[in-house]
C-alpha cells in the first residue's frame, strides 16, 4: 500500500507540474517582444497633423560698410556746421569768425558786402531754420587741393532793418526754401584737416 500511495502522489505531481508548464511556460516565447516606445512615436490626435520641429531663423547678412559712404556723411556734417555759421557770421558782420572759415578771394566778397551794409545804416537778421538737405555735386583734386562742392537746401527768414530797427525788406513770420551751392577747399598735403569755402554760386533757375 505505501508502494501505491507514493506511485499515485507521484502521478498527481508530474499532472499538475504538466498543466503549471502550459499556463506559463510558453507566455513569453510564444507573443512577440512590444516595441518600446520612442521619442518619435508622437501621438496624434485625429484631424490634426503633426507638426514639425521649429525652424531656426536665418541669420541676418551682415551689412557692408562702405568707407567712402562714412566719409561722406562725416564731410556734410561738418560742411552743415560750417554753412550756418559763415551764413550767420555774414548777417552780424563777424569778420574773425569768416577769416577762420573762408578762402581768398571770396573772403574779401564778404568783406566788401559787410561793409556796404554797415556804411547804408543797415542790419541783416539771418535765421536758419533747419537746413532740409546738403548733397555732394562734385569732388576734384587740382593743383595739390582737394575740392568738393555742396548743393545746401535750407530754410531761412531774412530780415533787412534800417539802424532803428525799422523792417526795410523781409517777413519775419515767413521761412523761404533757398538753395546754395558751395565749394569747400584744403591742401592735399596739410596736416590741417578743416575745409575752407572757396567758392559759392547760385543754381540756374
Amino acid at each position: 500500500m505505501a508502494f501505491l500511495d507514493i506511485l499515485l502522489f507521484a502521478v498527481i505531481a508530474l499532472f499538475c507540474g504538466y498543466r503549471l508548464w502550459l499556463m506559463l511556460g510558453t507566455h513569453d516565447a510564444d507573443k512577440p517582444l512590444r516595441k518600446r516606445r520612442s521619442a518619435e512615436d508622437d501621438v496624434v490626435i485625429p484631424g490634426r497633423k503633426k507638426q514639425p520641429p521649429p525652424e531656426m531663423p536665418p541669420s541676418p547678412p551682415e551689412e557692408v560698410v562702405d568707407p567712402q559712404h562714412l566719409a561722406d556723411a562725416a564731410f556734410l556734417k561738418g560742411a552743415s556746421t560750417a554753412f550756418r555759421k559763415i551764413v550767420e557770421a555774414y548777417g552780424a558782420g563777424d569778420i574773425p569768425c569768416l577769416l577762420s572759415l573762408l578762402e581768398e578771394p571770396l573772403l574779401g566778397t564778404f568783406e566788401a558786402a559787410i561793409a556796404k551794409r554797415t556804411k547804408a545804416h543797415q542790419v541783416l537778421e539771418v535765421d536758419i531754420g533747419r537746413i532740409v538737405t546738403a548733397d555732394i555735386l562734385d569732388r576734384r583734386e587740382e593743383d595739390g587741393k582737394a575740392y568738393v562742392t555742396v548743393r545746401f537746401v535750407s530754410e531761412q527768414c531774412l530780415l533787412t532793418r534800417d539802424k532803428k530797427g525799422a523792417l526795410i525788406e523781409g517777413d519775419p513770420d515767413r521761412y523761404a526754401e533757398v538753395t546754395d551751392i558751395w565749394t569747400f577747399s584744403r591742401p592735399l598735403k596739410s596736416s590741417n584737416p578743416n575745409w575752407k569755402l572757396v567758392a559759392t554760386q547760385v543754381p540756374e533757375g
